[in-house]
This record gives C-alpha cells, sequence and structure tokens, in this order.
C-alpha cells in the first residue's frame, strides 16, 4: 500500500507515547521544476528506528535541452539520543557535464571530527572562515531534514537548525507563514513554513548570498501525520536567479511499527 500525492494523509496506525524523533520508514518522490518547466527528479528514504537512523536522497536534474546533467547521491547515518538525532557518517557524491565531486563527514558527540571535500579548491579571499567553535553542535543537511520532519509537535514551524554543509555553516529558521488548502485535495490543509536562511561561516558576502539571507520567499508546506509524528514536505519554493524554483512531491509510502499508513485511491 502507498500514500499517493493528492491523496489524504490519513494515519491507520494507533497512537503511542514515543519520543520526538519517531520510528518510521518513508519514500517519497518529487518533481524539480523552474518557472514551470520540469528540470529533473528528488527521490527521499529515510529508515528511522528509535535508536538509529539512515537518509537516503539521489537528485537527478537536466537542463538546456540535456547538455547539462547533474546527479548527486547522499547518505546520512546516526544515532537518536535524548530524543534528537547524532549524526556520525555523512557522504555526498556528485556527478556533471561539468565536474565531479564529493563531500564526506564524520561527526562525533560534540560535531565535527574529519571532513574531505573533492575536488580540493583555492578559498577566496573574502571567505568568511570556519573556526572549529562554527563546527560544534551541527547536524549534516539530511539530519537537519529528520530534526524538522520526524515530531509530533503541533506544527513544523518555530524551530531552527545549525547546519553544516561541508563547506557552509549556517541556520535555517523555519517562521509561520500561513496554512493553505492543498490542490486537489478536498478538506486537506497544509502549513507553510517561511525559511530564513543565515550564513554563518565558510560562505562569500556576495550579492547572491546577501539575497538569499534577506529573502522571504523560501518556503516549505507541510502536511501532517499525526499518527505517525510526522510532517511531510509537500511543495517547496526558491527564488533564484534564473526565476522561481520548486520541488514538488509526487508519491510518499510511509511504514511506522504497527502498520503501514495508507489512503484507498
Amino acid at each position: 500500500m502507498a500514500l499517493a500525492a493528492g491523496l489524504p494523509l490519513r494515519a491507520e496506525a494507533q497512537q503511542q507515547s514515543a519520543p520526538a524523533i519517531s520510528p518510521a520508514k518513508v519514500q517519497a518522490a518529487y518533481k524539480i521544476s523552474l518557472n514551470g518547466f520540469e528540470l529533473g527528479d528528488f527521490n527521499f528514504k529515510s529508515n528511522v528506528s528509535r535508536t538509529s537512523y539512515t537518509l537516503d536522497t539521489d537528485v537527478q536534474i537536466s537542463a538546456l535541452l540535456g547538455v547539462f546533467k547533474w546527479k548527486g547521491v547522499t547518505r546520512s547515518t546516526g544515532t537518536l539520543s535524548a530524543k534528537a538525532p547524532k549524526p556520525e557518517d555523512f557522504r555526498f557524491n556528485y556527478e556533471s557535464s561539468v565536474r565531479n565531486g564529493s563531500i564526506s563527514m564524520g561527526f562525533g558527540q560534540d560535531g565535527l571530527e574529519t571532513l574531505s571535500v573533492l575536488p580540493t579548491t583555492i578559498e577566496a579571499a573574502d571567505t568568511v572562515p570556519l573556526t572549529r567553535a562554527h563546527l560544534k553542535n551541527v547536524v549534516d543537511p539530511l539530519s537537519a531534514i529528520l530534526v524538522i520532519t520526524h515530531s509530533s509537535a503541533a506544527t513544523p514551524c518555530g524551530r531552527k537548525v545549525a547546519v553544516f554543509d561541508g563547506k557552509q555553516r549556517f541556520d535555517i529558521d523555519l517562521r509561520f507563514a500561513r496554512k493553505e488548502a492543498v490542490a486537489g485535495i478536498e478538506g486537506e490543509t497544509a502549513i507553510v513554513c517561511r525559511v530564513k536562511y543565515t550564513p554563518i561561516a565558510g560562505y562569500r558576502p556576495t550579492e547572491e548570498t546577501r539575497e538569499l539571507a534577506t529573502s522571504n520567499g523560501i518556503e516549505i508546506a507541510f502536511r501532517m501525520v499525526p499518527s505517525a509524528k510526522l510532517m511531510i514536505p509537500q511543495s517547496m519554493t526558491l527564488p533564484t536567479a534564473a526565476g522561481q524554483a520548486r520541488i514538488d512531491l509526487q508519491s510518499v509510502n510511509i511504514e511506522v511499527p504497527n502498520g503501514q499508513l495508507a489512503s484507498a485511491q
């Protein structure tokens, strides 16, 4: 059984008293578009137990009639301690029409311990320097998704996450924007959070960075699945220099320890 995008998310499993990070297996498929034109696919998979987690993404983008192609594969693993994720290993590999590369990170109890970025590059003179202090109590980008989406809170908004992606240290702050109907689903409501991006270190203070940091156009719409203590991203919008980029949910399958969540077509 599967949850299809465009159908209400009804939880058939019984509610239980569970930790803030709830056990579940999720497989979700998204479409990526720019100014209404489809660019590629984003596939997300998570396997979260009561003590550990594994998160995987697979992204493929094709633009300029296939002249430019990009593929990225990411995996994050970690443990759940004190009802919060503790990343252990993060690996990101990408290949494109321009170049290939990878980022790998190892985490300890206090934060980042090992880092490898390939290919190696020389930092620009205006790059805001990273220090050891910046890398304490941070999570990788996939673990940040876990923090935001696995919770019994009434809303995904109102939370802040410290993130390091292998190059840049930044904060993601989710602020309530509005509630809106989910297109094509009668009675289904999404909670929309405006995303505030705050660069901390490892970035260049360019005009593009300043615009992103001051933007009010980055938004994520979440559909709530209370019985699974999950918040499923329905869509994300991001303004870019080339126009508005979107990521939209196409299908999702959720499995919890007591059974599978499903909607009948």
